[in-house]
C-alpha cells in the first residue's frame, strides 16, 4: 500500500519499492475527487499553483509546451518504484527535463494525485497436465477481471496466475455468462486462450467441437473455422473487442481525456457508449462480435507456440501481455535468403547458425515459443519469462558494462559515450572493461547487471578472451538483466545466458561485417537506454544496414531495461516543397493504450501513427522535444543535430 507523508513543502508517495517526491505550491487541501481512468492503491487531491514531481512523464506530453483547456491526466514513469498519475485541467503549462516535471496554472486549480505500487508476484494455480487443466487456468485467470470496458487497460488486468502441473481435482467451471468451446487439444487450446481470457469466458475443450463462443443469456453464438484459419479469427475477434472496449472506456471516467479517431468505430456501428457501458459482459461482447468490420489498430505481439506441456507454462506471461497465440509454423531458409551481401569485409567470428523463417501473423512484434532458430521473431522460452518476473533493476542506477575484447574493434568504443551521454536523463553508472580473460569474463557475466554489452568474436568454443574462449554454459549463473552479444555467430551464448538466469538480449546469427556491427551495437545500446523495449530496439538498429537479418533476439524480447522519458517512438522526417516538412510519429503499438500526440496534443490509440506537415520552426521545435531516433532517407539518426542542421540553414535551403 502507497503510504503519503506530507509536508510544509511537498508530499512523497512512498511504497514499497522506493518513492516519488511531490513538491508543491499554493496547497489547498480539498476533499479527494479522484476519478483518474488509471487504478491507484491511493491519493490525495487539492488545489495549488505549481506541481513539481522528481520524475519524467510517461504518456509522450510535449517537453515544454502548453496544456489546452481541458482535462489532462500526466503519468510519470518512476522506473521500479510507485507510478504517480496527475488529474489537471488546462490550460497549463507541462515541462521536463527528463528527470523532473513540473506543472504550473495561471491561478491554484484543482489537481488529484494518485500513486500505483509496481504489480505484485502473481499466485499459482495447480491444474492436471491436460488440454482441460489448461483451459482450467486461463479460465480463472479472466474470471478475476474487471466487468467493464476498464479491462482494456493494462494495468487493470492483474497478472494471471502462474500453471503448475499435479495430481488435482479438476475445479468446476464457473457461471460465466460467456462460454468458448474448443475442440479437446493443446494447440486449440493455446490458440483460444488470450480471447477466452479477455472475454472472462469459460474454455472449454470437447472432443470434435466445432469452435463457438456462446452467450448463453442472449442465445449468441460465434462460430469459427478449423486450424489454421481458427488461429486468424481468433486474433481478428481478440483486436476488435479490445479496440471497442478501449473506445467505450474512454469517456467512462470523468474528466478522461476522449480518444481522438479519424473515424469512429462507435459512430459507424451505430452503438452509444454509454448504453454499452450499461450492459453486461456478455451483451457488450456478443454486440462487438456481431457488428460489421472495422479498421483497427497495429496490434503489439503475437506468439508463436508449439503445442506442448513445458511451453504451456508459459501461457500466463503471454496473457499478461495480451499477446495473439497462433501455431508455430515456418520454413528452412537459404542461405540467399539470409544473406544479402558478399562477406568480403572483417568478421568477428566463424559461427553460424541454419535459421528458420516463421509463418507470421498480425502485429508488430513476434515471438517464437518452440524449437528453431528463427529470422524476424524473438526467440523465447519459459525460462525466459521466469526471469522477468524474479529479476528486477538493481538500484538507484542503471548499471551498464561494456567489454571491449578485442583491439581491433576499438571502433565501438564510442558506445560507452552513447551511454554516459544519457545518463543525464536517466541515472545510469558505465563501466569499461578491456580484453579480459576468460576468468574475469565469467566473473562478469555473473555479476547482477542491468545491461552487458559484449564487443569481440565467439566460435564453437564460446566468447573469445585474451587466453582462450568462455562458454556460457560453464557458468554457474547469468547476472546480467539483458546483454548485447555482438559478435559472429553469438546465438547459442545468446540462448545459454537466458538459460542460466538473463532475460533478453541481442545476438548474431551469422558473421557479421566489423563496420556495420558497430553501427548497429551503437544504435541498438542507445535505443535500450533510451526506454525501447529489447526486440523493438535491435529491430529499429538493425535496419541501419544491408544484413540486418543477421541479427536476432534471444529471451523475452518485450523486456525494457529503462525507463522510458516521453514516449519511446520513431519520428520519420521527409522534406516537402516550400519549405515545410512531413513528419510521421510512430508510438510503441500497446492493445487498449493511448498516447499522446505530440503534434496536435489530443490521445489516440496505440497502434496508430500520425503524420502532420509542419514549417521549418515548428519542425526544429518537434525535434528538440523528441527523444527518441529519426529516420530520415532511410537512415537512422538522432534529433539534436539534425535540429541544428535545420535552424541553421538558409530559407533557400542551403
Amino acid at each position: 500500500m502507497i503510504a503519503w507523508i506530507a509536508t510544509d513543502d511537498g508530499i512523497a508517495a512512498v511504497g514499497r519499492r522506493g518513492e516519488v517526491t511531490l513538491t508543491r505550491t499554493g496547497w489547498e487541501r480539498t476533499r479527494p475527487d479522484l476519478q483518474l481512468p488509471h487504478p491507484a492503491d491511493s491519493g490525495i487531491a487539492g488545489r495549488l499553483r505549481t506541481l513539481e514531481l522528481d520524475a519524467p512523464t510517461a504518456d509522450g506530453a510535449p517537453g515544454d509546451g502548453q496544456l489546452p483547456t481541458g482535462e489532462h491526466v500526466i503519468e510519470t514513469a518512476s522506473g521500479d518504484g510507485p507510478t504517480v498519475a496527475v488529474r489537471v485541467r488546462g490550460p497549463a503549462r507541462l515541462t521536463t527535463d527528463g528527470a523532473t516535471t513540473r506543472l504550473s496554472f495561471p491561478e491554484p486549480r484543482p489537481v488529484a494525485i494518485a500513486a500505483r505500487e509496481p504489480a505484485a508476484c502473481p499466485d499459482t494455480i495447480t491444474v492436471p497436465r491436460t488440454p482441460a487443466g489448461i483451459a482450467t487456468a486461463v479460465t480463472t485467470a479472466g474470471d478475476r477481471l474487471p466487468d467493464g470496458p476498464e479491462r482494456s487497460l493494462g494495468p487493470n488486468r492483474p497478472h494471471p496466475p502462474l500453471v503448475e502441473y499435479g495430481a488435482v481435482d479438476q475445479p468446476a467451471v464457473g457461471d460465466q455468462a460467456i462460454r468458448f468451446r474448443v475442440p479437446a487439444d493443446l494447440e486449440h487450446v493455446l490458440v483460444a486462450a488470450p480471447l477466452a481470457y479477455y472475454l472472462g469466458a469459460a474454455l472449454d475443450p470437447v472432443p470434435d467441437a466445432t469452435p463457438l463462443v456462446s452467450v448463453p443469456e442472449t442465445g449468441f453464438e460465434y462460430a469459427f473455422g478449423s486450424l489454421p484459419s481458427f488461429a486468424s479469427e481468433v486474433a481478428d475477434a481478440l483486436r476488435r473487442v479490445v479496440h471497442l472496449d478501449h473506445c467505450v472506456r474512454q469517456p467512462a471516467v470523468e474528466g478522461a481525456i476522449p480518444l481522438a479517431l479519424d473515424d469512429s468505430p462507435l459512430d459507424a456501428l451505430g452503438l452509444d457508449g454509454d448504453a454499452v457501458r450499461a450492459v453486461s459482459p456478455g451483451v457488450r461482447y456478443a454486440t462487438f462480435l456481431d457488428a460489421d468490420d472495422i479498421d483497427l489498430p497495429e496490434w503489439h505481439l503475437s506468439t508463436y507456440v508449439e503445442a506442448d506441456y513445458d511451453r504451456a507454462r508459459a501461457l500466463p506471461a503471454l496473457l499478461d501481455r495480451l499477446s495473439l497465440v497462433y501455431p508455430a509454423e515456418a520454413t528452412e531458409m537459404s542461405p540467399r535468403e539470409l544473406v544479402s551481401a558478399s562477406l568480403d569485409d572483417f568478421h568477428r567470428g566463424t559461427v553460424s547458425i541454419d535459421p528458420l523463417a516463421p509463418e507470421l501473423g498480425v502485429g508488430a512484434r513476434h515471438g517464437w515459443l518452440a524449437d528453431g532458430e528463427v529470422v524476424d521473431a524473438f526467440k523465447t522460452t519459459p525460462r525466459a519469462y521466469e526471469h522477468t518476473r524474479r529479476r528486477r533493476p538493481t538500484g538507484d542506477e542503471l548499471s551498464v558494462a561494456v567489454v571491449l575484447n578485442d583491439p581491433a574493434m576499438d571502433d565501438e568504443l564510442v558506445v560507452p559515450d552513447a551511454y554516459r551521454a544519457r545518463s543525464e536523463v536517466v541515472p545510469l553508472s558505465v563501466e569499461v572493461h578491456e580484453s579480459l580473460t576468460v576468468t574475469d569474463l565469467a566473473r562478469l557475466l555473473e555479476r547482477e547487471l542491468d545491461f552487458l554489452h559484449y564487443v569481440g568474436h565467439c566460435d564453437a568454443d564460446g566468447l573469445r578472451c585474451t587466453d582462450g574462449a568462455l562458454s556460457v554454459d560453464a557458468l554457474d549463473r547469468a547476472g546480467p538483466r539483458a546483454f548485447f552479444l555482438n559478435a559472429c555467430g553469438s546465438y547459442r551464448e545468446g540462448e545459454a545466458l537466458v538459460e542460466k538466469g538473463s532475460v533478453a538480449g541481442g545476438v548474431t546469427l551469422e558473421e557479421v561485417f566489423n563496420e556495420q556491427a558497430t553501427q548497429v551495437g551503437t544504435a541498438f545500446g542507445r535505443l535500450v537506454v533510451s526506454g525501447f523495449r529489447i526486440d523493438r530496439a535491435l529491430s529499429t538498429a538493425r535496419r541501419r544496414i544491408r544484413m540486418g537479418r543477421d541479427y536476432a533476439t534471444v529471451g523475452d524480447g518485450t523486456t525494457r531495461v529503462a525507463p522510458s522519458v516521453g514516449e519511446p517512438a520513431i519520428l520519420s522526417l521527409e522534406e516537402g516543397e516550400s519549405g515545410r516538412y512531413t513528419l510521421r510519429y510512430d508510438a510503441e503499438p500497446g492493445a487498449g493504450g493511448d498516447y499522446r500526440d505530440p503534434f496536435d496534443g489530443v490521445v489516440r490509440p496505440r497502434g496508430v501513427a500520425v503524420t502532420t506537415s509542419l514549417d521549418k520552426t515548428a519542425t526544429v521545435d518537434a525535434l528538440r522535444r523528441h527523444d527518441g531516433p529519426v529516420e530520415v532517407d532511410g537512415d537512422l539518426r538522432w534529433p539534436a543535430p539534425i535540429a541544428t542542421e535545420l535552424a541553421e540553414r538558409r530559407s533557400d535551403g542551403s
